[in-house]
Protein backbone atom coordinates (compact mmCIF):
# COMPACT_ATOMS: atom_id res chain seq x y z
CA UNK A 1 0.00 0.00 0.00
CA UNK A 2 1.52 3.49 -1.03
CA UNK A 3 2.84 5.61 2.00
CA UNK A 4 2.38 9.22 2.56
CA UNK A 5 3.48 11.85 4.56
CA UNK A 6 1.47 14.47 6.01
CA UNK A 7 2.83 16.84 3.95
CA UNK A 8 2.22 14.82 0.64
CA UNK A 9 -1.57 14.69 2.04
CA UNK A 10 -1.65 18.08 2.61
CA UNK A 11 -0.46 19.02 -1.06
CA UNK A 12 -2.84 16.71 -2.78
CA UNK A 13 -5.68 18.13 -0.52
CA UNK A 14 -4.76 21.57 -0.90
CA UNK A 15 -4.81 20.68 -4.54
CA UNK A 16 -8.49 19.20 -4.64
CA UNK A 17 -9.77 22.35 -2.70
CA UNK A 18 -8.63 24.62 -4.99
CA UNK A 19 -9.36 22.47 -8.03
CA UNK A 20 -13.21 22.85 -6.30
CA UNK A 21 -13.46 26.02 -4.51
CA UNK A 22 -11.37 28.12 -6.60
CA UNK A 23 -7.94 30.25 -5.82
CA UNK A 24 -6.78 31.63 -2.59
CA UNK A 25 -4.30 34.61 -1.95
CA UNK A 26 -1.11 34.27 -1.08
CA UNK A 27 -1.38 34.63 2.66
CA UNK A 28 -3.98 31.95 3.02
CA UNK A 29 -2.12 29.60 0.99
CA UNK A 30 1.21 30.48 3.74
CA UNK A 31 -0.86 30.11 6.18
CA UNK A 32 -2.51 26.77 5.37
CA UNK A 33 1.41 25.59 4.65
CA UNK A 34 2.79 26.84 8.23
CA UNK A 35 0.30 24.77 10.11
CA UNK A 36 1.49 21.86 8.50
CA UNK A 37 4.88 22.53 8.55
CA UNK A 38 5.60 23.26 12.23
CA UNK A 39 3.21 20.91 13.15
CA UNK A 40 5.04 17.63 11.40
CA UNK A 41 8.45 18.07 13.35
CA UNK A 42 11.22 20.35 14.91
CA UNK A 43 12.33 22.10 11.30
CA UNK A 44 15.34 24.37 13.55
CA UNK A 45 18.53 24.18 13.52
CA UNK A 46 21.09 22.41 11.10
CA UNK A 47 19.03 19.48 10.58
CA UNK A 48 16.12 21.17 9.80
CA UNK A 49 15.62 24.37 6.95
CA UNK A 50 16.47 26.80 8.56
CA UNK A 51 18.88 28.49 11.69
CA UNK A 52 17.58 31.18 14.26
CA UNK A 53 19.48 34.27 16.02
CA UNK A 54 19.01 31.88 19.31
CA UNK A 55 20.22 28.83 18.21
CA UNK A 56 23.41 30.35 16.38
CA UNK A 57 24.59 31.78 19.80
CA UNK A 58 23.35 31.60 23.56
CA UNK A 59 24.66 35.46 23.22
CA UNK A 60 22.21 36.69 21.20
CA UNK A 61 19.54 35.38 24.45
CA UNK A 62 22.10 37.46 27.03
CA UNK A 63 21.70 40.32 24.96
CA UNK A 64 17.96 40.24 24.53
CA UNK A 65 17.91 39.31 28.33
CA UNK A 66 19.88 42.08 29.94
CA UNK A 67 17.94 45.08 27.25
CA UNK A 68 14.16 43.45 28.75
CA UNK A 69 15.94 43.35 32.50
CA UNK A 70 16.58 46.79 31.98
CA UNK A 71 12.85 47.40 30.62
CA UNK A 72 11.52 46.19 33.47
CA UNK A 73 14.06 47.86 35.87
CA UNK A 74 12.18 51.02 34.68
CA UNK A 75 9.17 50.29 35.24
CA UNK A 76 6.88 51.74 38.46
CA UNK A 77 5.25 48.95 39.67
CA UNK A 78 5.38 46.21 41.63
CA UNK A 79 2.94 43.95 40.39
CA UNK A 80 3.92 40.16 38.93
CA UNK A 81 5.00 40.52 35.15
CA UNK A 82 4.48 38.22 31.99
CA UNK A 83 7.27 37.07 30.44
CA UNK A 84 6.07 36.40 26.83
CA UNK A 85 7.17 35.34 23.63
CA UNK A 86 5.72 35.25 20.23
CA UNK A 87 6.67 31.80 18.40
CA UNK A 88 9.14 30.38 20.86
CA UNK A 89 9.91 27.38 18.73
CA UNK A 90 11.65 24.75 20.66
CA UNK A 91 12.57 27.00 23.65
CA UNK A 92 15.88 28.16 22.65
CA UNK A 93 15.41 32.10 23.30
CA UNK A 94 13.15 31.80 26.23
CA UNK A 95 15.92 28.81 28.06
CA UNK A 96 18.65 31.31 27.60
CA UNK A 97 16.45 34.19 28.90
CA UNK A 98 15.39 32.40 31.74
CA UNK A 99 19.04 31.02 32.97
CA UNK A 100 19.94 35.11 32.43
CA UNK A 101 17.37 36.43 34.82
CA UNK A 102 18.15 33.95 37.16
CA UNK A 103 21.68 36.75 37.77
CA UNK A 104 19.82 39.78 36.60
CA UNK A 105 16.94 40.35 37.14
CA UNK A 106 14.45 38.96 39.32
CA UNK A 107 11.78 40.41 38.64
CA UNK A 108 11.46 38.78 35.10
CA UNK A 109 13.14 35.37 36.83
CA UNK A 110 9.99 34.97 38.85
CA UNK A 111 7.57 36.57 36.08
CA UNK A 112 4.48 33.74 34.65
CA UNK A 113 5.50 32.43 31.50
CA UNK A 114 3.08 32.89 28.33
CA UNK A 115 3.45 31.69 25.12
CA UNK A 116 1.88 32.07 21.81
CA UNK A 117 2.73 28.52 20.89
CA UNK A 118 0.24 26.52 18.43
CA UNK A 119 1.92 23.34 17.81
CA UNK A 120 2.24 20.75 20.15
CA UNK A 121 5.41 19.56 18.94
CA UNK A 122 6.78 22.85 20.27
CA UNK A 123 4.72 22.65 23.37
CA UNK A 124 6.17 19.44 24.33
CA UNK A 125 9.45 20.47 24.06
CA UNK A 126 8.95 23.66 25.59
CA UNK A 127 7.60 22.31 28.49
CA UNK A 128 10.37 19.58 28.71
CA UNK A 129 13.07 22.23 28.94
CA UNK A 130 11.05 25.09 30.96
CA UNK A 131 11.48 24.19 34.15
CA UNK A 132 8.91 26.50 35.10
CA UNK A 133 5.16 26.51 34.45
CA UNK A 134 4.49 27.73 31.48
CA UNK A 135 1.20 29.02 29.66
CA UNK A 136 0.56 28.67 25.61
CA UNK A 137 -1.90 30.64 24.02
CA UNK A 138 -3.30 30.12 20.86
CA UNK A 139 -4.70 33.91 20.58
CA UNK A 140 -3.04 37.20 22.03
CA UNK A 141 -6.20 37.89 22.94
CA UNK A 142 -5.37 35.36 25.95
CA UNK A 143 -2.76 37.54 27.62
CA UNK A 144 -3.41 38.63 31.27
CA UNK A 145 -3.91 41.88 31.88
CA UNK A 146 -0.57 42.70 33.40
CA UNK A 147 2.59 44.15 31.95
CA UNK A 148 4.36 42.32 29.16
CA UNK A 149 8.25 41.69 28.71
CA UNK A 150 8.69 39.83 25.37
CA UNK A 151 10.02 39.16 22.18
CA UNK A 152 8.96 37.84 18.36
CA UNK A 153 12.04 36.77 16.81
CA UNK A 154 10.64 35.44 13.50
CA UNK A 155 7.19 35.92 14.13
CA UNK A 156 5.37 38.26 11.81
CA UNK A 157 7.61 37.20 8.80
CA UNK A 158 6.23 33.62 9.23
CA UNK A 159 2.07 35.20 9.68
CA UNK A 160 2.24 35.35 5.85
CA UNK A 161 1.31 38.03 3.10
CA UNK A 162 -1.00 38.89 0.80
CA UNK A 163 -0.39 40.57 -2.96
CA UNK A 164 -1.86 43.08 -5.10
CA UNK A 165 -0.34 43.77 -8.56
CA UNK A 166 -0.84 47.01 -11.04
CA UNK A 167 -1.46 45.78 -14.32
CA UNK A 168 -1.09 49.31 -15.92
CA UNK A 169 -4.37 50.34 -15.39
CA UNK A 170 -5.95 48.17 -12.30
CA UNK A 171 -4.88 46.51 -9.20
CA UNK A 172 -5.52 43.07 -8.95
CA UNK A 173 -4.85 40.78 -5.95
CA UNK A 174 -2.10 37.98 -6.91
CA UNK A 175 -3.45 34.30 -6.10
CA UNK A 176 -2.87 30.52 -5.54
CA UNK A 177 -4.60 28.25 -8.16
CA UNK A 178 -4.30 24.93 -8.83
CA UNK A 179 -2.36 23.70 -11.49
CA UNK A 180 -2.90 21.27 -14.32
CA UNK A 181 1.13 20.62 -14.07
CA UNK A 182 1.82 17.09 -11.96
CA UNK A 183 5.18 18.42 -11.56
CA UNK A 184 4.60 22.03 -10.34
CA UNK A 185 0.78 21.86 -8.77
CA UNK A 186 0.31 25.40 -7.50
CA UNK A 187 0.61 28.80 -9.76
CA UNK A 188 -0.07 32.34 -9.38
CA UNK A 189 -2.91 34.13 -11.25
CA UNK A 190 -4.43 37.32 -11.02
CA UNK A 191 -7.66 38.09 -9.74
CA UNK A 192 -10.35 40.66 -11.08
CA UNK A 193 -9.58 44.09 -11.30
CA UNK A 194 -10.55 46.27 -7.97
CA UNK A 195 -12.26 49.33 -7.96
CA UNK A 196 -10.85 52.01 -6.24
CA UNK A 197 -13.13 51.72 -2.84
CA UNK A 198 -12.01 48.17 -2.85
CA UNK A 199 -8.25 48.75 -3.00
CA UNK A 200 -6.63 48.60 0.18
CA UNK A 201 -4.41 51.56 1.74
CA UNK A 202 -1.34 53.04 1.47
CA UNK A 203 -0.53 51.58 -1.97
CA UNK A 204 1.73 54.14 -4.33
CA UNK A 205 -0.02 56.63 -5.88
CA UNK A 206 1.40 56.77 -9.32
CA UNK A 207 2.38 52.54 -9.82
CA UNK A 208 4.24 51.33 -12.94
CA UNK A 209 3.06 47.95 -14.35
CA UNK A 210 4.02 45.12 -12.77
CA UNK A 211 4.41 47.19 -9.23
CA UNK A 212 3.75 44.43 -6.37
CA UNK A 213 2.88 45.46 -2.68
CA UNK A 214 2.72 43.09 0.41
CA UNK A 215 -0.29 43.61 3.15
CA UNK A 216 -0.04 41.03 6.06
CA UNK A 217 -3.41 41.36 7.98
CA UNK A 218 -2.45 38.77 10.15
CA UNK A 219 0.70 40.49 11.10
CA UNK A 220 -1.40 44.00 11.71
CA UNK A 221 -3.69 42.20 13.93
CA UNK A 222 -1.28 40.64 15.81
CA UNK A 223 0.37 43.97 16.57
CA UNK A 224 -2.83 45.06 17.04
CA UNK A 225 -3.69 43.67 19.74
CA UNK A 226 0.04 43.76 21.47
CA UNK A 227 -0.03 47.07 20.82
CA UNK A 228 -2.87 47.71 22.53
CA UNK A 229 -2.22 45.50 25.77
CA UNK A 230 1.00 47.60 26.14
CA UNK A 231 -0.59 50.90 26.11
CA UNK A 232 -2.97 50.10 28.54
CA UNK A 233 -0.76 47.59 31.06
CA UNK A 234 2.91 48.53 29.86
CA UNK A 235 6.35 46.76 29.27
CA UNK A 236 8.13 46.17 26.23
CA UNK A 237 8.38 43.84 23.31
CA UNK A 238 11.43 43.47 20.91
CA UNK A 239 10.66 42.26 17.42
CA UNK A 240 13.68 41.10 15.48
CA UNK A 241 13.29 39.98 12.19
CA UNK A 242 13.78 40.28 8.73
CA UNK A 243 11.82 43.14 7.19
CA UNK A 244 11.53 46.89 5.17
CA UNK A 245 10.04 49.98 5.69
CA UNK A 246 7.48 49.84 2.81
CA UNK A 247 5.41 47.42 1.50
CA UNK A 248 6.55 47.70 -1.96
CA UNK A 249 8.15 44.40 -3.71
CA UNK A 250 7.56 40.87 -4.15
CA UNK A 251 9.37 39.58 -1.09
CA UNK A 252 7.94 35.82 -0.50
CA UNK A 253 10.84 33.01 -0.09
CA UNK A 254 10.80 29.77 1.38
CA UNK A 255 13.68 27.21 2.52
CA UNK A 256 14.22 23.96 2.79
CA UNK A 257 17.28 22.58 3.31
CA UNK A 258 18.72 25.52 4.11
CA UNK A 259 18.46 26.45 0.54
CA UNK A 260 15.76 28.78 -1.64
CA UNK A 261 13.39 26.93 -3.33
CA UNK A 262 9.72 28.39 -5.14
CA UNK A 263 7.18 28.66 -2.94
CA UNK A 264 4.71 27.42 -4.25
CA UNK A 265 6.68 24.07 -4.54
CA UNK A 266 6.34 22.40 -1.48
CA UNK A 267 3.76 23.87 0.99
CA UNK A 268 3.80 22.24 4.57
CA UNK A 269 7.25 20.80 3.79
CA UNK A 270 9.32 24.50 3.46
CA UNK A 271 9.71 27.67 5.42
CA UNK A 272 7.70 29.81 4.19
CA UNK A 273 8.19 33.69 4.84
CA UNK A 274 8.26 37.70 3.73
CA UNK A 275 10.32 40.53 4.57
CA UNK A 276 8.08 42.56 7.50
CA UNK A 277 6.59 45.54 6.62
CA UNK A 278 7.57 47.66 9.51
CA UNK A 279 6.15 51.12 8.26
CA UNK A 280 2.76 48.58 9.04
CA UNK A 281 3.29 47.43 12.26
CA UNK A 282 4.07 51.15 13.10
CA UNK A 283 0.53 52.78 11.99
CA UNK A 284 -0.85 50.24 14.24
CA UNK A 285 1.29 50.97 17.23
CA UNK A 286 0.17 54.56 16.53
CA UNK A 287 -3.79 53.31 16.43
CA UNK A 288 -3.36 51.72 19.27
CA UNK A 289 -1.65 54.42 21.33
CA UNK A 290 1.93 53.01 21.90
CA UNK A 291 4.81 53.76 20.31
CA UNK A 292 7.40 51.55 17.86
CA UNK A 293 10.79 52.49 18.06
CA UNK A 294 12.91 51.48 15.19
CA UNK A 295 13.57 49.64 13.66
CA UNK A 296 17.24 49.71 13.54
CA UNK A 297 19.79 46.66 11.91
CA UNK A 298 20.45 43.60 13.83
CA UNK A 299 24.08 44.34 13.95
CA UNK A 300 24.06 47.44 15.23
CA UNK A 301 21.28 47.17 18.37
CA UNK A 302 24.04 43.93 19.42
CA UNK A 303 27.28 45.62 19.20
CA UNK A 304 25.49 49.08 21.06
CA UNK A 305 24.79 46.64 23.86
CA UNK A 306 28.10 44.55 23.87
CA UNK A 307 27.47 41.52 22.37
CA UNK A 308 31.30 41.67 20.96
CA UNK A 309 32.73 42.46 24.57
CA UNK A 310 30.69 40.13 26.12
CA UNK A 311 31.74 37.52 23.39
CA UNK A 312 36.22 39.03 24.54
CA UNK A 313 35.24 37.75 27.85
CA UNK A 314 34.06 34.41 26.98
CA UNK A 315 37.16 33.98 24.74
CA UNK A 316 39.46 30.71 25.88
CA UNK A 317 43.66 31.13 24.86
CA UNK A 318 43.80 27.06 25.53
CA UNK A 319 40.42 26.63 22.99
CA UNK A 320 41.05 27.90 19.69
CA UNK A 321 38.99 25.99 17.75
CA UNK A 322 36.23 27.13 20.75
CA UNK A 323 37.69 30.53 19.75
CA UNK A 324 36.73 30.26 16.36
CA UNK A 325 34.11 29.24 16.24
CA UNK A 326 32.37 32.05 19.21
CA UNK A 327 34.05 34.52 16.32
CA UNK A 328 32.57 33.03 13.71
CA UNK A 329 28.69 32.96 15.14
CA UNK A 330 29.24 36.88 16.62
CA UNK A 331 29.68 37.08 12.92
CA UNK A 332 26.71 35.76 11.57
CA UNK A 333 24.77 37.75 14.04
CA UNK A 334 26.00 40.97 13.41
CA UNK A 335 28.18 41.41 10.25
CA UNK A 336 25.63 43.27 7.45
CA UNK A 337 27.26 40.23 5.28
CA UNK A 338 25.01 38.30 6.97
CA UNK A 339 21.87 38.76 9.54
CA UNK A 340 23.45 41.66 11.24
CA UNK A 341 21.79 43.92 7.70
CA UNK A 342 18.56 42.24 6.42
CA UNK A 343 17.24 41.44 10.13
CA UNK A 344 16.22 44.59 12.21
CA UNK A 345 15.05 45.36 16.05
CA UNK A 346 12.22 47.41 16.91
CA UNK A 347 10.76 47.99 20.09
CA UNK A 348 7.40 48.11 20.74
CA UNK A 349 6.74 50.70 24.42
CA UNK A 350 3.81 53.07 25.92
CA UNK A 351 3.60 56.03 23.69
CA UNK A 352 6.42 58.40 25.10
CA UNK A 353 9.83 59.68 23.64
CA UNK A 354 13.74 59.14 23.78
CA UNK A 355 15.61 56.87 22.38
CA UNK A 356 16.75 53.53 24.53
CA UNK A 357 20.24 51.80 24.63
CA UNK A 358 20.46 50.11 21.06
CA UNK A 359 18.80 51.90 18.71
CA UNK A 360 21.25 55.05 19.08
CA UNK A 361 21.80 54.60 15.37
CA UNK A 362 18.21 56.16 14.88
CA UNK A 363 19.71 59.53 16.03
CA UNK A 364 22.21 59.54 13.16
CA UNK A 365 19.54 59.29 11.28
CA UNK A 366 17.74 62.23 12.62
CA UNK A 367 14.95 59.57 14.08
CA UNK A 368 14.38 59.99 17.70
Amino acid sequence: MEQHTAPDMFIRQLHDELSRFGPIQTDIFIQKSAAVYYGSKDRLGAEGDFTTAPEISQLFGEIIAAFLAYLESLSPTHETAILFEAGPGRGTLLSDLKRSFTKISPALDKADIHLLETSSLFQTLITEKIAQPVSFMSTLDDIPPRSLYGVANEFFDALGTSQIIFDGTDWRWRLVTASTDVQNPFCLESGAPLLAADCPAYLPETPVAGTICEISPAAEDAMSLLARHIAQFGGGLLICDYGKSTNQGDTIQALRDHKPVPFLSAPGQSDITHLVDFAALKRCADNAGARLVGPVEQGSFLTELGIMERAERLRDAADPEGDRTLLAAIDRLISPAHMGGLFKVALLVPDGDGTPPGFASLCSQGIT
